[in-house]
């Protein structure tokens, strides 16, 4: 059991047959640069984490030993340490998915000169792995590596309608919907219907639902091999290019080229348009063969 007043480091709500605090604790660490910035003091981290300062202290100390924290002797500020660095690459590119994506992206990119991302789902949040940037001069350009939201946004939308309706319930009662921007879904069952849209489009779309100043996104699901949703394929566009006609030429590329890297991956492809939606049922969304 966590001590009192330190917070155990669990990130979800899901059951686990084993549960080391410690390892716990020294993860709610790690989490709190992504969540709350790059360089943090002890006194942050602790505030944070909801960690004893003097327990903060010991995890830093191990954490730095192993690379995985670094500390500016100058200032005494925290930051994550180059070793993660290697081990991310090595994430990225275990499923090969990235590299797979990337001629596909690219070729998204050029059409429409814009920035292409690919995103997958861990635990209740969102990472973009990837991004191929658009070379206009005023782009968006996307923080990789960093959890997101996983109601807020196109592509984590994408990812939570791959959920069942079991686990969507077992999610909305253990996370929160935060308003984050003008546009952010916070009721759960309006958050239900936008997803039972995305379902029978085959695509998801936002705009301000971060951010106030966030793009316009468009994005569609790469499915596996089982039918199961492994990432999520968009683009990202300035709010003053988002046009109209711009989003209804954008559309059916980001289907398309999704529908590609799921091909490549052994995986389906996406919900033709116009399909209707599933049922409220157990049933996670169905592609197609």
């Amino acid at each position: 059991m966590a001590r009192r007043g330190e917070g155990s480091g669990k990130t979800d709500g899901s059951a686990r047959p084993y549960q080391i605090n410690v390892l716990d604790r020294a993860v709610a660490i790690l989490d709190a640069f992504g969540q709350h910035g790059p360089t943090l003091s002890l006194s942050e981290i602790a505030g944070h984490t909801g960690l004893h300062v003097s327990t903060c202290l010991r995890l830093l100390s191990n954490l730095r030993h192993h690379g995985l924290v670094a500390r500016d002797e100058d200032g005494g500020r925290y930051r994550l340490g180059y070793r993660l660095l290697a081990m991310a690459e090595l994430a990225r590119g275990d499923s090969g998915l990235v590299e797979v994506a990337l001629p596909t992206m690219r070729d998204l990119s050029r059409l429409f000169n814009e920035t292409v991302v690919i995103s997958v789902r861990v635990g209740d949040a969102r990472v973009d792995l990837e991004q191929v940037v658009g070379q206009q001069s005023v782009r968006r350009v996307v923080t990789l590596g960093v959890e997101k939201p996983l109601y807020a946004g196109a592509a984590s939308r994408v990812l939570l309608a791959g959920l069942t309706a079991a686990e969507l319930d077992d999610y909305f009662e253990r996370v929160e919907l935060k308003k984050l921007a003008s546009r952010t879904i916070t009721n759960p069952e309006t958050l239900r219907g936008t997803l039972a849209e995305i379902r029978a489009k085959g695509y998801a779309e936002s705009v301000q639902e971060q951010f106030d100043d966030s793009g316009g996104g468009i994005v569609a699901p790469v499915f596996g091999g089982r039918g199961e949703i492994v990432a999520a394929l968009g683009m990202s566009v300035p709010q003053f290019r988002f046009t109209e006609d711009l989003r209804k030429r954008i559309i059916p590329e980001v289907v398309k080229s999704a529908n590609t890297v799921s091909r490549a991956i052994g995986g389906r492809t996406t919900i033709p348009e116009g399909t209707p939606p599933p049922a409220a049922s157990d049933a996670a969304w169905t592609p197609s063969d």
